[in-house]
Order: C-alpha cells, then structure tokens, then sequence
C-alpha cells in the first residue's frame, strides 16, 4: 500500500504510479504497518541528509535523490532492494523498537505531508472541483490505483473518425461531455471528472479490490450502467445498473469464474456492438486486449 499520494519532500520523494517510489523502493505489498514504519525510517534519513547539506552551506535547492538514496546511507537501512520482507527485517535489526520510532514520528510525517499540500496546483483541477474533493482524490489509493491501467490505455489525445465518442483526451470524450475544452483538458480536471463521474457516482469504491478497477475501466469505455451490468450478469443477479445490497452481497459466494464471467460479458457487449455499427471494428482488438489483461 501507499501512507499517501502525491506528495514530494524536500529531497524530491515521490509515490510512483506503479507502486515503485523514487528512491526506488516497491511498496506493492507493503501493509500498514510496512508503509509507516518504511515513512518514518525515509523521513530520518532525509533528516540525515539535509543537515549534512545544511552544514555545507545548503539549506535549501536540495539535490534530488533517487534509487541511490538508500544505497548510500551508512548502514543501507535494510531498503537496498525490492524485497519486501527483507527490507522491514533488515530496517527492525537496524532500528531500535521500530515501530515505537514509527509512532512517535508519524505526527510529523502527517505535517509534512501537510505542508506539501500548498504546492498542489488546484487550478489545474478546474474551479468547479473543490479542494477538499481534490485532497480526498489524491488520498484515495483504490481509485489511484485503477487509474493506473486506465490512464495507460486511454493515453492522451485522439481524434479518430471512427469514433463515435468524437474527440477524447485521458478518457473525456466531446460527446459526453461537450462543454468542456477537450483539446486543452488538463491531465489533472480529467481525473477528477472521472473521479466524480465513474468512481463515486455508480459506487464502483463500494466494489471489493479485485473488481473495482476492471468495472471502473469497463465504465470509461463502454458506459455506465452498461459496466455494472455487465458484473451483475456476471455475479448472477438482476442486472438492474445499481450497485446495492444485492450486487454487494454477491460476492461473499465467491464465485472464482466472475472475473471471467464478466470479462466475456463485456466482450459480448462489443460483440453486439460491432454488428450494428462494422464501423467501429477498429478499436476491437485494442479492447478485447485492454481486458484480457486484468
């Protein structure tokens, strides 16, 4: 997991998109507790670090660090290399009660974080989103999580003529949505109306993990409630768009094919598509590996 998104410290930390930060440690499989306690250890040695530079005259224009920044610490702290387990090993035997240090610390991990919220640029998000929403998006780590592989497949700006959703950029389409400036649409206002409109809205967070991102990027290309449908087929119940009582508790039968179930919904979807309109034949393959990849 990630403590937090978006944040960059003073020597240039980042979460990366892929889980991977930019000191070059994997936080995919991190717990709670790996997380705070790995924070807590990088926050000490970036102390470390910056009064070393500020004894040389630097107290500010930090150099950035990058998967060098463990490596040459003076005993490595355990996060030389991705291995999870080994890593929080090595940092227990490296720290005194870890994880009392973790505690005690993470007060100032919070503030810090705080702090670096004064350099997000929330006009990028338009005036119409506000800040407290941005903040609750960049902080929810299921949905930047789906955004991942649906950033990925819709890339930037299109202008196929085939495409009866016209004129899209990073998943916003001019047909529905003609009133936003889609040639100049910001990366930022575009995550934040698929936030808004395809993650909260049709209750795709109330989704357990492993379906959430599939329906979410279902949703971005075939619509909503069609993506819904498609699950609900999929888990076997009224396929009425909604998610609810009856879709949610679906799930605790643990059906082990409805991940395929649903992949072969949505392909049937397209299936039906495609023979009312050849025109959009296409983007067949495209889709149907967009898919099968989950």
């Amino acid at each position: 997991m990630q403590m937090y998104g978006n944040y960059i410290s003073p020597l240039g930390y980042q979460n990366g998109d892929n889980g991977i930060d930019s000191y070059g440690v994997n936080h995919n499989g991190f717990s709670l507790r790996d997380e705070l306690a790995y924070q807590a250890t990088r926050q000490q040695r970036e102390k470390q670090l910056m009064q070393n530079y500020n004894a040389q005259g630097i107290t500010s224009n930090y150099p950035q660090y990058s998967t060098n920044f463990w490596g040459n610490s003076a005993n490595n702290y355990g996060f030389g290399n991705f291995n999870i387990e080994a890593n929080i090993e090595n940092m227990q035997n490296t720290l005194n009660q870890p994880m009392q240090y973790a505690q005690n610390t993470l007060p100032n991990i919070v503030n810090d974080v705080n702090q670096t919220s004064k350099m997000i640029d929330y006009s990028l998000y338009g005036n119409d989103f506000s800040k407290e929403f941005i903040d609750n998006m960049l902080g929810d780590t299921r949905f930047q999580h789906a955004m991942q592989r649906t950033k990925f497949n819709e890339g930037g700006f299109a202008n196929h003529p085939n495409d009866r959703g016209g004129i899209t950029n990073y998943g916003i389409s001019s047909k529905y949505y003609p009133k936003e400036d889609i040639i100049n649409i910001t990366p930022q206002r575009a995550q934040a109306i698929l936030y808004r409109d395809y993650w909260l809205k049709p209750s795709i967070n109330q989704l357990p993990d492993e379906f959430a991102d599939i329906v979410f990027d279902d949703g971005v290309v075939q619509g909503q409630p069609t993506a819904i449908i498609n699950l609900q087929k999929a888990l076997g119940v009224k396929p009425d768009g909604l998610i609810g009582s009856q879709t949610l508790n679906a799930f605790q039968n643990k059906n082990y094919d409805t991940k395929a179930n649903f992949i072969r919904n949505v392909h049937s979807v397209e299936d039906k598509y495609l023979q009312k309109d050849p025109s959009q034949k296409v983007f067949e393959q495209g889709h149907r590996n967009r898919f099968n990849q989950y």
